[in-house]
């Protein structure tokens, strides 16, 4: 027996309506509207499978599941790679200048995504191998998610950030090194860190 006759989809039921609505990856459900009323009903995955003459298929419930430093599971595009983009760059700030810097991600497949986690960023005199006393650190939150996409610019595909509070020896030397680091979760819960370094210099433009 087919699962559709198993639910009743071929019969007749008095000339009211009944659809199923599949939500890739998400759910199955099946709504029989009565006049006005809509009654949702979840179709179990389990014991589908037993019943033959129809195509197969997998149906994937969506949940997001906590992990450590609050963290959540990714799903199976998560983020395996992470660098400063070559967009990076500092721009004039009335006396002195802000860092405007673009990280970007990629899952498995080497296609750009957005990630959970959190953001360090350092700033060191080039040529010191340590941030130092003179160096400088910005923290990024990105685990709420609301945050997380109005950082994210969806015409360069790169997470954009906009830093003020740039040491007073940069706008002398004109060059720093930057580190940034990236924390976010893997599929089993556990955290994984990327980390990427960049050159940057100091360029007068005036802010837009």
């Amino acid at each position: 027996m087919c699962w559709r006759d198993a639910l009743g989809l071929g019969r007749d039921w008095g000339g009211d309506e009944v659809s199923v609505v599949l939500n890739l990856g998400m759910r199955r459900t099946m709504s029989r509207v009565l006049g006005a009323a809509v009654l949702p009903i979840l179709i179990p995955v389990v014991g589908l499978g037993g019943l033959s003459g129809c195509q197969r298929g997998v149906v994937i419930r969506e949940e997001v599941i906590e992990a450590e430093e609050g963290m959540v599971v990714p799903g199976p595009f998560a983020p395996t790679t992470m660098r400063i983009h070559p967009l990076t760059h500092t721009e004039a700030d009335g006396d002195s200048s802000r860092l405007v810097l673009h990280i970007e991600v990629r899952d498995g497949w080497g296609d750009t995504i957005k990630g959970v986690g959190d953001v360090q960023v350092h700033l060191r005199r080039s040529g010191s191998a340590t941030i130092g006393e003179s160096g400088i650190k910005w923290d990024i939150d990105l685990r709420d998610l609301t945050t997380n996409v109005s950082y994210f610019d969806s015409v360069t595909r790169t997470y954009r950030f906009v830093l003020s509070g740039m040491p007073d020896w940069f706008a002398v030397e004109g060059r720093g090194k930057l580190r940034v680091q990236f924390r976010t979760a893997r599929g089993d819960g556990s955290i994984a860190v990327f980390q990427d370094e960049f050159e940057i210099e100091r360029v007068a433009t005036e802010a837009g």
